[in-house]
């Protein structure tokens, strides 16, 4: 399987920020900081409780906006074109978003709930908004390395993987052709293509040059390397059971995918597993492959069951 291409946009995957724990502990800690630099004399009463309140909204809600600002960028100027642009970009966008946001949510509060000196908030408070929206741009960068972290290390996982099945592939074939030679090769070997009608002609598509089978609306189409696309005539259910479980596996109710179909995997919520799928005009971007097929899709790609168990590629 080839890699993703590092310049083309299409096939790009965005950065997932794993962020919910960063903003738990960040907003509390955000507010505490900036509350114990804001005021100078301070006492535990009803106004202090308050205080931390709004701060706390306040710095959750710039948050949340400066995050969409990054997202947004994900979109259009994604870190794989360059480092130093993305943060020339992001630094300055986010500053001016937050402290915007800020200074609207400042004078909403100071207009409607209390007074306040304002020219302590442009001296003082705004210049301790911008270091911490610096701070949260130094927080998003870490997140995204450290999601091309767990990608790298799981196409370095899937690799280690398809290098072992490659060397398993390999000593089975020398196995047979011993066999061969020496006569004790087993008698008559399996079909390895399958026969489709095309108009009155059929034709006969080896399972190498197969992409992967799926289901749209009430047909069922098979979908070739070179992106050639077949009608079939029976059902991805009967498909399962006549096609080699080590080479194709039921990755849910509409999808029958070969090995040569998947791009890469990376791990999803709750034991999901995301599928990339290699580029086709037919095909999604990635599918989803649910908890309880995601133990069979690793062993699938590994090529074989684990020690004692049968393999099982048939939908749950």
């Amino acid at each position: 399987m080839s890699s993703l291409p590092p310049t083309a946009p299409s096939v790009l995957l965005r950065p997932q920020y794993r962020d919910q724990w960063v903003q738990l502990v960040g907003v509390p800690l955000i507010t505490a900081f900036g509350y114990y630099l804001t005021y100078n004399n301070i006492h535990l009463n009803w106004m202090m409780a308050y205080e931390l309140v709004s701060d706390a909204c306040k710095i959750f809600l710039v948050w949340q906006v400066a995050r969409q600002v990054v997202l947004a960028l994900d979109k259009r100027y994604a870190w794989q074109h360059g480092l130093l642009r993305r943060l020339a970009l992001q630094v300055p966008l986010t500053c001016l978003v937050g402290a915007a946001t800020l200074t609207g949510l400042v004078h909403l509060e100071y207009a409607f709930l209390r007074d306040y000196p304002m020219e302590h908030y442009w001296d003082f408070d705004l210049v301790i908004a911008l270091i911490f929206l610096l701070l949260f741009n130094v927080i998003y960068t870490g997140l995204y390395y450290y999601d091309q972290y767990r990608r790298n290390r799981a196409l370095y996982q899937q690799s280690e993987a398809e290098k072992q099945v490659l060397a398993e592939q390999m000593a089975g074939w020398h196995e047979q052709s011993k066999q061969q030679r020496t006569g004790t090769a087993a008698s008559p070997a399996q079909p390895e293509h399958l026969v489709v009608k095309l108009g009155r002609r059929e034709v006969v598509v080896p399972y190498g040059e197969i992409r992967c089978c799926y289901s749209a609306g009430k047909e069922t189409y098979l979908l070739t390397l070179d992106d050639k696309q077949y009608l079939l005539d029976y059902s991805l259910d009967r498909l399962s059971e006549q096609l080699p479980s080590a080479l194709f596996f039921r990755a849910n109710r509409q999808f029958l995918l070969t090995a040569k179909a998947v791009e890469l995997v990376q791990p999803d919520t709750h034991g999901k597993l995301v599928a990339q799928l290699t580029a086709a005009p037919r095909l999604p971007e990635r599918i989803v492959i649910s908890r309880d097929r995601a133990p069979a899709f690793r062993q699938w790609l590994r090529g074989r069951p684990e020690p004692g168990e049968p393999y099982d590629s048939s939908p749950k």
